[in-house]
């Protein structure tokens, strides 16, 4: 599981829990812990105890028993994590993260507290702007905690849905088998009674909801969601794929890593990292490319790279 995944699913279920969480719950309910070993986990929640204080977010530690000596607890208070709605556009968010780097430099602070507002957009035209800061994170999903939820107690949602294209969203009854994060978004995986098959659902387009269905289920023995979600976009087009070499900068190098890490990856000077992908859609991957806000550039085929140079051109002063 991606770490960014495991972040979000540790977030939802502590912002959702009625009562804080004990380690060893949290091992045995929360996606991304439950197959480690109990130092290998021990590790893991450490880690990722400090990066959710390094964003700020409200982590706090209570006593679940008032005779035990030491705070065991774990638990997110809403009213300290919530935030009021900023309601930037795409052209609000850009100007503020090209002032945060111009300002502050693209430095942990800036860089966290951009990726604590909602970065989460479709894929942009070429001619338009696209942030993605930390590249992959939908901070601002506020039906992630209920949907993961219902993913934790085995429990169908219903929930209004609005595909693309469509005008008029339909009533979808599902059972939740994973939440997954891909190309800036979230998605719902589960089987689709109403179908009775397998579907994803972006989140972003559940309409209301979702509220509890009867009856529970069983996640099959070892579904995988990815096999639901369709290949990147840069690996959709007329002919056939083709290697690219890209490039993360030493402050990006874990990106791949964490969140591509069936791509081989090679170490690049200066702390970078390399990663080969298939690409078959050069535009689709401009565009990604361009997301990364200059910490991520394409290194080889030398065609590819020189459409991302074309483009960046065009919003410079100079030739």
């Amino acid at each position: 599981m991606r770490r960014i995944e495991r972040l979000i699913n540790l977030i939802a279920a502590l912002l959702d829990t009625p009562r804080p969480m004990t380690a060893e719950e949290i091992r045995e309910r929360i996606q991304g812990y439950e197959q480690d070993t109990h130092e290998a986990f021990r590790r893991a929640f450490e880690r990722d105890k400090e990066a959710l204080r390094a964003m700020g977010i409200p982590l706090e530690v209570v006593a679940t028993d008032p005779f035990a000596d030491q705070a065991d607890g774990y638990i997110i208070s809403k009213e300290r994590y919530y935030l009021p709605a900023l309601d930037l556009q795409p052209e609000e968010v850009a100007a503020l993260k090209v002032a945060a780097d111009a300002v502050l430099g693209p430095g942990d602070e800036a860089a966290a507290g951009l990726l604590k507002m909602s970065m989460d957009g479709p894929v942009a035209p070429l001619d338009g702007p696209r942030v993605v800061v930390g590249a992959d994170v939908a901070a601002e999903q506020p039906l992630l905690s209920p949907l993961y939820g219902a993913l934790l107690e085995r429990r169908p949602v219903i929930f209004s849905y609005l595909r693309a294209g469509e005008t008029e969203a339909k009533m979808r009854t599902v059972e939740p088998y994973a939440l997954v994060h891909r190309r800036g978004n979230w998605y719902l995986v589960g089987h689709d009674r109403e179908r009775d098959a397998v579907r994803a659902f972006k989140v972003s387009r559940i309409d209301s909801g979702p509220s509890a269905a009867e009856g529970s289920y069983a996640i099959p023995a070892g579904f995988d969601a990815a096999r639901h979600l369709g290949k990147e976009a840069w690996e959709v087009g007329p002919g056939e794929p083709s290697a690219a070499v890209i490039r993360f900068d030493s402050e990006l190098a874990w990106w791949p890593e964490q969140n591509m890490p069936s791509a081989p990856i090679t170490p690049a000077p200066g702390g970078a990292a390399d990663i080969e992908i298939p690409v078959a859609n050069v535009d689709a991957l401009v565009s990604w490319i361009i997301g990364f806000g200059g910490a991520a550039e394409i290194i080889s085929p030398p065609d590819a790279r020189r459409r991302l140079v074309q483009h960046l051109a065009g919003f410079g002063d100079g030739p």
